[in-house]
């Protein structure tokens, strides 16, 4: 249930001081960050003195005009800034910062329709039964030039390339300074397996942060690349034959009251982490829709290209759907490596912590660790075979009824318009199209996921 608690969160941050400091610093413009249901960046921006008003009293938009928010008769919202979460765009010079917004409707209550919102919620009402999620989220992508709409590969590197004529040094350094810079904390990056492929690793965090933190990676990514000619794409898929770009999400559960890791452990997982693992695969097919959201989603998860398709877990086994990083044979986490960065995060991280818990709270046994390739495991539960399949999973689905159903219904008749939008385009049976990207998706989903 979305409460005005919620607002409570938002609030503890005295935003005025918030924006002499931001004013203070040199900043001449502020970009006020909401989230449509896609998971796409929705923003406005307001010279610094002009934003005064805005820190104290919100931020009037239409709704109506970003999907799903609103109708047209009934469309005037207000945003209200989440002074947790500024970004300083040292990219762009330090004198842009950006801070998200959550939004409330008429009467003053969080908007069921904003993700940003619904993600607190979950977290609210899992902290309520004892327990904080934290979430961290390695975001693969591609850098490419993009010639009559489609991607070409850029450089030649590989695996953890070491040699520096193989990469895009030059933007891969500038977005790692300013990962650190803008504050999305301390983080590595490297060379992918397929060609013109990064990752960096969003730290742990609060989810809701988190989610904020992958929706300023991508703007940050992309501006950065055209500042060097070249386009920064989460398309999951964009080249057939070569692996995609995932958002392998490292979960963990905590002791609200102690803050105690409850992952934590060494040689074998806790109780309460195979409770967790047993959650996710329970609900994975359910959940797929909106972890993996895209009809391009589909086509990275096929056998091979070290995306998972068989429904198992295993002890650093990154051939199965949740992996337990178990380096020096320590464990304080696990890895949940269907989804990928088209997603809505917010959407995302909340499905994904409402299937732990569920898992917990139900005692779920995730049954024997996997040590086998799980690709080649028979008889053993697969993620759905594309979109279509997972939306109708998703709308019957026991998580789908813990969320809003507004934005269930807006989501499950978005999606579902999506996939007979591909269907109607191509003209094929899924079977026939699965080992080809189309025109279609590069339209859809190159600049845009």
């Amino acid at each position: 249930m979305l409460s005005k608690e919620i607002l409570e969160q938002i609030t503890k941050v005295d935003p005025l001081d918030v924006w002499r400091v931001l004013k203070g610093a040199g900043v001449k413009y502020v970009k006020f960050v909401l989230s449509d249901i896609y998971g796409r960046p929705k923003c406005e921006i307001v010279q610094i003195d002009a934003a005064k008003d805005i820190f104290t009293g919100g931020m009037p938009f239409d709704g109506s005009s970003i999907p799903a928010y609103a109708t047209v008769n009934k469309s005037d919202f207000v945003a209200l800034p989440d002074c947790r979460s500024v970004f300083i765009e040292t990219w762009n010079g330090g004198k842009l910062a950006s801070v998200f917004l959550s939004v409330v409707d008429d009467s003053g209550y969080p908007h069921p329709l904003d993700p940003r919102n619904v993600l607190m919620a979950v977290l609210d009402e899992i902290r309520k039964k004892g327990y904080d999620v934290k979430a961290g989220v390695e975001m693969e992508f591609f850098i490419v030039k993009v010639v009559d709409g489609k991607p070409q590969l850029v450089d030649p590197g590989l695996y953890f390339e070491g040699y520096n004529v193989h990469m895009l040094m030059k933007p891969i350094l500038e977005i790692q300074t300013h990962f650190e810079l803008a504050g999305f904390g301390s983080s590595k990056v490297h060379h992918e397996v397929a060609p013109s492929q990064y990752e960096i690793n969003i730290p742990a965090d609060d989810p809701v942060k988190t989610g904020d933190k992958v929706l300023m990676f991508k703007i940050m990514t992309k501006d950065i690349a055209k500042q060097h000619g070249l386009e920064t794409t989460f398309m999951p898929k964009p080249f057939w034959g070569l692996n995609g770009s995932g958002a392998h999400t490292h979960l963990s559960v905590h002791d609200a009251k102690t803050g105690e890791n409850l992952f934590k452990s060494t040689e074998k997982i806790t109780e309460i982490c195979a409770y967790a693992i047993g959650g996710i695969l329970k609900y994975a097919r359910e959940i797929s829709a909106v972890v993996a959201p895209t009809v391009n989603s589909y086509k990275r998860l096929v056998p091979g290209h070290e995306a998972p398709t068989r429904i198992v877990w295993g002890y650093a086994n990154r051939s199965a759907l949740v992996r337990v990083p178990f380096y020096k044979r320590k464990i304080n986490r696990i890895e949940y490596r269907e989804p990928d960065p088209s997603f809505n995060p917010y959407l995302a991280l909340a499905v994904m912590a409402l299937a732990m818990i569920r898992g917990i709270e139900n005692k779920v046994d995730p049954g024997a660790p996997t040590e086998e390739i799980a690709y080649e495991l028979p008889n053993v539960p697969e993620t759905p075979k594309h979109l279509g399949e997972a939306i109708e999973l998703f709308e019957k689905s026991e998580i789908a009824q813990m969320l809003p159903q507004e934005l269930v219904k807006k989501y499950v008749e978005l999606k579902k318009k999506e996939w007979e939008s591909y269907c109607a385009a191509i003209g094929k049976p899924w079977e026939e199209t699965v080992t080809k990207i189309t025109d279609w998706e590069y339209e859809q989903y190159l600049l845009f996921a």
